[in-house]
């Protein structure tokens, strides 16, 4: 097998991994509080990077001059994930993960204002065409329990995107690899997590062999296996072939949601759904077309 088609597979693997992770994190709020989960997702996950650093070899060295940027990323990261755990808890993990994966959009506009990118005409189409799928998930006209949740995932995606601006302003500056930034990161946020969960009450953990498998999962295959197989991947084909990988993550969320949870999209939600996930296509897929049409 040629080392293209490995990465191919370490890709598709990863998009089952990571799409998967949606069931996990919704199971796991029948046993623990949204904060209480996460602390020990993040805790762990920080802890399983230490090896995959090392054998990448990496440095766990930080910018003295970042680490208040750090911090707000960190910080960014307490909020987003409290915002997808609180969601999970009254919402549907397929259509959740549909909602947060609208960060690009998001990014396109805060990279607007705040990094004054100019946008060209189809990227502003489609997040006018990722606008409407969101109103039409949503589905406003009909007063349901799931409203909250899905402002809940816009508002995750909302702030994943400004942690997306926040790096991208911060790699100006410093190169700092996204391996040694993840692990910083995610381990400051997981005492934050701590900290919120003594404050916040939260719902008592009730350990069964479900909540372990979900926290293993989550923080294990999820974040440093993951973490192995997209290093892989990334070292065998272009970044953004492999940055590709995310446009299957929420496909396979709303699939697994459905075949394991029994939540099954209505044909307004699936109708929205479509809607987003051709805006997010068009991101990925027009910038290699108008390339190829130009040569």
């Amino acid at each position: 097998m040629s080392p293209l088609r490995k990465a191919i597979l370490a890709l598709a693997l990863l998009s089952l991994i990571w799409g998967y992770n949606w069931v996990t994190m919704k199971q796991a709020m029948n046993d623990a509080g949204p904060l209480n989960f996460s602390a020990f997702r993040f805790g762990i996950g920080g802890l399983t990077l230490v090896p995959v650093i090392i054998f990448f070899k990496h440095s766990f060295g930080f910018p003295r001059s970042e680490w208040r940027t750090l911090a707000w990323l960190s910080l960014l990261l307490v909020v987003n994930f409290g915002f997808v755990m609180t969601a999970l808890m009254v919402g549907g993990a397929g259509k959740i993960s549909v909602l947060v994966y609208t960060m690009p959009f998001w990014a396109l506009i805060l990279a607007r204002f705040m990094l004054h990118e100019r946008l060209k005409f189809w990227q502003w189409l489609a997040v006018a065409v990722a606008f409407v799928g969101q109103v039409v998930l949503i589905d406003p006209w009909h007063q349901h329990g799931s409203i909250l949740s899905s402002v809940l995932a816009i508002l995750a995606g909302m702030f994943w995107a400004a942690s997306v601006i926040v790096v991208k302003e911060m790699q100006r500056r410093e190169n700092v690899p996204m391996i040694t930034l993840t692990f910083w990161q995610i381990s400051i946020a997981a005492l934050g997590f701590v900290i919120a969960s003594w404050v916040i009450p939260q719902k008592a953990i009730t350990w069964t062999p479900l909540l372990v498998w979900c926290i293993f999962y989550s923080a294990v295959i999820s974040t440093s296996v993951a973490w192995l197989l997209f290093y892989y991947a990334l070292k065998r084909m272009p970044a953004g072939l492999a940055g590709l990988s995310t446009l299957a993550t929420p496909v396979i969320g709303v699939l697994a949601a459905w075949g394991i949870l029994g939540e099954r999209p209505t044909s307004i939600e699936a109708s929205g759904m479509l809607l987003i996930g051709a805006a997010l296509a068009s991101l990925a897929f027009v910038p290699a077309l108008i390339k190829r049409l130009a040569a």
